[in-house]
């Protein structure tokens, strides 16, 4: 632990002190307002779901052993709506004022901030959301379920009886969300069906103890199902616990790998990698997205997708930790940029360029981007520059698709037909697609040109030559303040012509797009 971080710390130690000191006083002024002579604090712990016993004090403020206290007991409880903080308990009748009910409203609001210390202190590795879905019969217990839930997570937990309400929040991904169903039969599962199969986050569903309702959960995908009759706070805690790190992926079919790579450096690959690799997460809420950061130079992809100037571990870190693991991967180069996209660092040194290119990095590397393709639907792999190393050859064997990143000058054009040569007797034409980024710049030659130096028909024209305008407006603000112009400038030409690409190539389909339309007011 750092110096600031210790000072910090002891400053939390320091106001927590200060705040049990003053609850204390509250409670001594408690004991004068209702005119008893003691009284037992007992906190109520939702892991537990009982009232955990505190301390016992007598009027004077000192603390006093319960076993000395005879008499009836009474109980006040501290509650606001769907939240308990815990309860008092006196040994004798308390005189009730108005003095007394404000004096019980001060003090649930320092309980309140006791709270909100704790669950700061203790917080959580990652930053989700809990949603619950409930049928209306069951709305007591979701309003429990609910004070449970904020009671055991330092997060945000959500009531409703619809999800359609809340699909602009999920279709964000800008944090890990939780779905928990409450029903009392089938009717919300079977209505909410074709979204919980699409869905990549972890759902839960507390139901009736019947067979035929968990098959059909299991069938959609849901793999925690709790009967309710068996429910308890602590073992959805376990589920939420163990699984809110990992990836849930249920589509598994039609993954893809692309390699992109850029004739010149400059021209624009990180760009379109980056952009296009978040448009595929912004747009498919059903599918996982990996970037890597394969360039050879300084990687920068950091500073877009991880903010993070000097980056303590790369990807000859992620690689050489052995086998894909998200929570250890996360911790050795693997970045969360939202919860289905990942983006794993590039060398910021150009001395690893050497390591980077050894045969048993490449190795180690196929081996980990063939783990991770079982868990991610789009693995989209930014080259560098293009060329014959054995590092890019070996990766333009594995992939799906190799998109040459060009401009249509004459130099990018020329060094485009050599290393179009060299892609033909290789064998990895049926692979390739140009991108021809900044096409209508002012010396550019035309489509024709290209096709012409290139010994390209028509049909090979229209298949293989994707063109992206010039859209410095729009990209050179976003490179000047490291964002992704998808994130910032969706309607700006760039974004526009990427994404009719990734249309074009069905990567999402029209029938996608009509969906995203239905929802697009929730934006």
């Amino acid at each position: 632990m750092n110096l600031p971080n210790f000072g910090q710390k002891i400053e939390e130690s320091k106001e927590a002190i200060m705040l049990k000191r003053d609850i204390k006083m509250l409670f001594k002024l408690f004991l004068a307002v209702a005119e008893v002579d003691s009284l037992s604090f007992y906190k109520y712990n939702y892991e537990y779901n009982d009232f955990l016993y505190e301390f016992t004090i007598d009027k004077d403020g000192k603390n006093i052993d319960i076993e000395d206290i005879n008499g009836k007991r009474y109980e006040v409880f501290l509650k606001d709506k769907d939240f308990t903080y815990g309860k008092v308990v006196v040994y004798d009748n308390i005189k009730s004022s108005n003095g007394l009910k404000k004096l019980l409203k001060e003090l649930k609001g320092y309980l309140h901030q006791q709270y909100e210390m704790e669950k700061e202190q203790s917080g959580t590795e990652s930053s989700f959301s809990i949603h619950v879905i409930h049928d209306e019969v069951l709305d007591e217990f979701a309003h429990n379920l609910r004070g449970g839930l904020k009671g055991l997570f330092n997060v945000d937990v959500f009531l409703d009886t619809n999800l359609d309400k809340h699909m602009a929040e999920f279709r964000s991904k800008e944090i890990k969300r939780v779905l928990i169903y409450l029903v009392n039969d089938d009717a919300i599962i079977k209505r909410d069906q074709e979204l919980i199969k699409k869905m990549n986050e972890l759902i839960i569903v507390i139901g009736p103890n019947d067979h035929i309702l968990s098959m059909l959960c299991g069938k959609m995908g849901v793999q925690n199902y709790i009967p309710i009759n068996e429910f308890r706070a602590e073992d959805i805690k376990s589920i939420i616990i163990n699984t809110r790190k990992k990836l849930i992926n249920k589509n598994k079919f039609d993954n893809k790998i692309i390699a992109l790579s850029g004739i010149s450096g400059g021209i624009g690959t990180t760009t379109i990698a980056m952009n296009m690799s978040n448009l595929l997460s912004k747009n498919l809420m059903d599918k996982n997205v990996l970037y890597i950061d394969l360039s050879i130079t300084k990687g920068i992809s950091n500073l877009f997708l991880g903010g993070n100037p000097l980056p303590e571990k790369n990807i000859l870190d992620l690689v050489n930790s052995g086998e894909f693991n998200v929570g250890k991967n996360l911790e050795n180069g693997l970045v969360r940029v939202r919860e289905n996209f990942y983006a794993v660092t590039g060398i910021q040194r150009h001395i690893d360029k050497e390591l980077i290119e050894q045969d048993t990095f490449i190795e180690k590397l196929l081996d980990y981007i063939v783990q991770s393709s079982e868990y991610f639907n789009f693995i989209i792999i930014d080259l560098g520059v293009a060329d014959a190393s054995n590092l890019k050859t070996t990766i333009f064997d594995l992939v799906n698709e190799i998109w040459l990143v060009t401009e249509m000058s004459l130099p990018y054009v020329s060094k485009l037909k050599t290393f179009y040569s060299l892609m033909k007797r290789a064998g990895l034409k049926e692979k390739l697609s140009f991108v021809v980024n900044r096409y209508d710049s002012k010396n550019a030659i035309s489509v024709s040109d290209v096709t012409s130096i290139l010994n390209m028909t028509h049909e090979e024209e229209l298949g293989l030559i994707l063109k992206i305008p010039n859209d410095y407006n729009t990209l050179g603000k976003a490179w000047n303040y490291c964002e992704l112009a998808s994130q910032v400038s969706s309607d700006s030409p760039f974004v526009n012509i990427l994404e009719q690409i990734l249309i074009e190539k069905g990567f999402y389909s029209y029938e996608k797009e009509e969906k995203k339309g239905f929802f697009s007011f929730f934006k």
